[in-house]
C-alpha cells in the first residue's frame, strides 16, 4: 500500500498538496506546519548531499521538522528530473523553496514558467535578501544571523558594552516559516476565489525589520535609535532578570497600575505614595523610586528561591517566571497537563523519538503525527509512481544518480 493511502486524513488542511525544497529550518518548518494540519507535504531533497538539519546535534533538527512529510531524493534542476518536478507541480497546491535570490529564474522555473503548468500554483520564495534589488545583495548567501545582522536585530542583543550576539534560537528562519505558511493559506484563499496562483518574495532581512514593534518608526519619525537593555529595561524598574537565593533567575515585570499596587507590597514597598502614587503605570529608572524598588527585589530575591519568589509573586498579579530549563520543563505539572511533550516512532520502525507535540490546541480539526520524519528518498517509488512515471525512467534515473535512497539516517 502506497504512502499516500496510508495517511490519514486529518487536520484543516487535509487534501492539500505541498512541495518543499530548502534545508535547515525556514522552509521545512514552513511545510512542518502544513504537514501537522493534514497537509500531504513532499520534502524534495538532493539524492547525496545530505541536509544539514539531518547531520547536525544529532539529527534532532529533521526529526522534530520533518515529521509526517514524504522523501523524494532528486536532482530536480536538469533532463528528466525537471520534467518530474514541474509534473509534481502540477498536481501541487503550494510550492515552497529557499535558496539564494533568483536561483529558480536562472535554472528557467520562473514563476510565470511554473504558472504554465498550473496557473494556480502557490510559490513562496525565501531568500536572505530577495527576489529583486540590488543584484549584488541578491545574489548573496544568507543564514538566520546574517538577516538579523543585516536586518538591525543583532546588535539589540547582548549586554550593554558587549559585544552583539544573534537572538537564539534561529528568528529570522522561524519567522520566515510562519510569513510563508500563513501568507501561502491567504494566497490559497484568494486562489479559490480567482482561480490564479500567487507569488510571495520572501527576504528573511525584511521580515526581522518588520517584527520590531515601534523602533524603525521612532527613528524614522523622531530620530530616536534603539538602545540596547541587556537583561533590564532601560525604562522601567522591576522589569528584568534577577538571581534569587538558590542561583536560579526569574524574570518579572512591575507594570501597569493593578501590578504595582498588588505586586510592590509583597516587596515591602509601599504603593500610593508621593514617590510611586496612585495610578502610577510603571516606576521610572534613575529615580529615587527606582533604586527603593530595585533595592527592595534584591532583598526579595536573596531571601526566596526562584519557585518561591515566582509563587508569591504571580500569587499577587506580578507577571514572573523562573526561567526554566528542560529538566524543569519536562517535569513541570503544567507541560505535562497540556501534553507539550511526546514521542513518536522514528522511520526505521523501531526508535522512539521524543519531542515537542503538535501545537497549538485545535478542538474540531487538530493536527496529529501520523508517521516520523522520512528516511533520504523513502518514498521516491510512491511519489513517482504516482505521477505515471515509467519504471524504465525511475531505474534510469537511479542509474544516473539523479534519484537517491538512503536507510534509517542518524547522526552520532
Amino acid at each position: 500500500m502506497g504512502i499516500t493511502t496510508q495517511m490519514p486524513k486529518f487536520g484543516m488542511l487535509s487534501g492539500y498538496r505541498v512541495v518543499m525544497m530548502g534545508a535547515s529550518v525556514a522552509a521545512p518548518f514552513a511545510g512542518e506546519l502544513y504537514a501537522e494540519n493534514g497537509a500531504d507535504v513532499i520534502w524534495i531533497e538532493h539524492p547525496t548531499n545530505v541536509d544539514a538539519g539531518r547531520v547536525a546535534r544529532k539529527s534532532g533538527s529533521w526529526q522534530q521538522d520533518r515529521r509526517n512529510m514524504r522523501s523524494l531524493a532528486m536532482n530536480y534542476t536538469k533532463n528528466e528530473g525537471k520534467e518530474v518536478f514541474l509534473k509534481l507541480l502540477e498536481t501541487a497546491d503550494v510550492l515552497i523553496e529557499a535558496s539564494i535570490g533568483g536561483r529558480y529564474e536562472k535554472m528557467g522555473l520562473s514563476d510565470e514558467a511554473l504558472w504554465e503548468r498550473n496557473p494556480k500554483l502557490v510559490i513562496a520564495h525565501i531568500s536572505g535578501f530577495g527576489q529583486t534589488g540590488i543584484q549584488e545583495y541578491v545574489n548573496r548567501a544568507s543564514y538566520d544571523p546574517i538577516a538579523q545582522a543585516f536586518g538591525c536585530v543583532m546588535r539589540m542583543n547582548g549586554m550593554p558594552g558587549q559585544p552583539s550576539a544573534p537572538a537564539m534560537p534561529f528568528p529570522g528562519d522561524y519567522t520566515a516559516s510562519f510569513y510563508a505558511f500563513g501568507l501561502t493559506l491567504a494566497a490559497l484563499l484568494k486562489r479559490n476565489e480567482t482561480g490564479k496562483g500567487e507569488s510571495l518574495d520572501l527576504a528573511q532581512y525584511e521580515l526581522m525589520m518588520r517584527i520590531q514593534a515601534n523602533y524603525p518608526t521612532d527613528y524614522l519619525r523622531y530620530g530616536l535609535d534603539y538602545i540596547k537593555e541587556g537583561n533590564h529595561s532601560r525604562i522601567c524598574a522591576g522589569y528584568g532578570t534577577y538571581s534569587c537565593k538558590d542561583g536560579n533567575e526569574i524574570y518579572m515585570l512591575l507594570l501597569n497600575p493593578g501590578v504595582l499596587q498588588k505586586g510592590l507590597p509583597v516587596l515591602g514597598v509601599e504603593y500610593g505614595t508621593e514617590l510611586i502614587p496612585e495610578g502610577s503605570s510603571f516606576v521610572p529608572v534613575d529615580t529615587t523610586a527606582a533604586k527603593i524598588v530595585e533595592d527592595a527585589i534584591q532583598k526579595f530575591c536573596a531571601e526566596h528561591t526562584a519557585e518561591e519568589a515566582e509563587a508569591l509573586l504571580t500569587s499577587n498579579g506580578v507577571p514572573c517566571s523562573r526561567l526554566l530549563n528542560y529538566e524543569d520543563a519536562v517535569n513541570h505539572p503544567h507541560y505535562k497537563a497540556r501534553e507539550v511533550f511526546t514521542t513518536w516512532t522514528a522511520a526505521d520502525g523501531e526508535t522512539q523519538i521524543p519531542g515537542v507535540n503538535v501545537v497549538p490546541k485545535i478542538k474540531n480539526n487538530p493536527g496529529q503525527i501520523w508517521r516520523g520524519a522520512p528516511n533520504i528518498g523513502m518514498d521516491n517509488q510512491d511519489i513517482l509512481e504516482e505521477l505515471g512515471i515509467p519504471q524504465e525512467m525511475i531505474d534510469k534515473m537511479y542509474a544516473e544518480g539523479k534519484l537517491g535512497k538512503r536507510d534509517y539516517f542518524e547522526s552520532k
